[in-house]
């Protein structure tokens, strides 16, 4: 058997998770094509005005280079690298930094945001952007492997997660308004005698009060991030059929479909259907319910195009020329 080319990949991320996964995400899909090598870096602590300065002069690259050198002072690396992925926006600034310095590509899991798109050689999304760099459309933005290795599970039809996010600008959910999303989940699993499973993210308000007072029946299972003995997001998938997500999380909400379960957004009164949530529901990718209405079975799920592999390493071969 033909042995793999080595590919080694200089990831650069903040230690956000929302930022970090996409990229590990790619980076899971290159193991299909490569053998694959990994390095890590943090990037330096930024000020919103930094980020703002560098994003405007990124359309002068030799006053982005000045400037980023101050910001970043001296960057060494002890390894050779073929390439740099990075998600988020501070991590696409020193990225392209870095990149500049090493005469390296950099693909860049995310929307450029108005950074001078020649800065970098390849975008990864779950939407088209207008660039002038090579850019991959994927099903969803890219996930971890033990995520999309989930795929072709025997599901038991037995457990519902309920998988709590926070208020965004698109979706400015209320304290009540995690208290009805809770409570409906409870009574779809009693009427539908489901065992449950609740979990939550950081930007989730603390609901402390609320649980304290509410009776928890015996087939729920609480499993708040950072109490004792809570299973990971990855290990609640893998007992679950069925999955609803506050529809805040483009992160969650990827990671769920493309585990391939039955999965349900739930929006409030004041939220805004965001592209690419709309184009999930048309994919039938997933379904949308009301937090206020009676939470109903989600029936629909779609893995036949949700391979992120195929299109990820055809477009690292594209631009690394192997």
């Amino acid at each position: 058997m033909k042995s793999k080319p080595s590919l080694a990949v200089l990831l650069i991320h903040d230690q956000r998770a929302g930022h970090l996964n996409p990229s590990l995400g790619v980076y899971d899909n290159l193991e299909t094509a490569y053998s694959t090598t990994l390095y890590k870096i943090v990037t330096p602590t930024l000020k919103k005005w930094q980020i703002s300065l560098l994003k405007k002069i990124s359309w002068y690259p030799r006053l982005f280079d000045l400037f980023a050198a101050l910001f970043f002072k001296n960057f060494i690396l002890n390894h050779d690298i073929n390439c740099i992925i990075c998600s988020g926006m501070p991590n696409l600034i020193y990225g392209i930094f870095v990149s500049r310095n090493l005469k390296v590509p950099l693909f860049y899991a995310g929307d450029l945001r108005k950074v001078n798109s020649k800065l970098v050689r390849c975008t990864i999304t779950a939407l088209p952007q207008n660039t002038q760099s090579d850019q991959v459309v994927l099903t969803t933005p890219p996930v971890k492997k033990e995520f999309f290795n989930m795929q072709h599970d025997q599901l038991d039809q037995t457990t519902a997660l309920l998988v709590l996010g926070g208020a965004t600008d698109e979706h400015p959910f209320t304290y009540t308004d995690f208290e009805k999303i809770i409570s409906n989940f409870i009574l779809f699993c009693r009427n539908n005698q489901l065992k449950g499973l609740i979990t939550n993210s950081r930007r989730t308000p603390n609901l402390s009060a609320f649980l304290n007072k509410t009776d928890i029946p015996k087939n729920i299972q609480l499993h708040f991030i950072h109490t004792e003995k809570a299973l990971s997001l990855i290990q609640l998938i893998q007992q679950a059929t069925y999955i609803f997500v506050t529809e805040d999380s483009t992160s969650m909400l990827a990671e769920t479909i493309q585990s391939g379960r039955f999965v349900s957004s739930i929006y409030g009164p004041k939220s805004i259907l965001e592209p690419l949530n709309e184009k999930y529901l048309q994919a039938q990718l997933m379904q949308r319910q009301m937090l206020e209405d009676i939470f109903q079975y989600p029936n629909v799920r779609n893995t036949q195009d949700l391979n992120s592999s195929s299109p990820i390493t055809q477009a690292f071969k594209r631009n690394l020329g192997y």
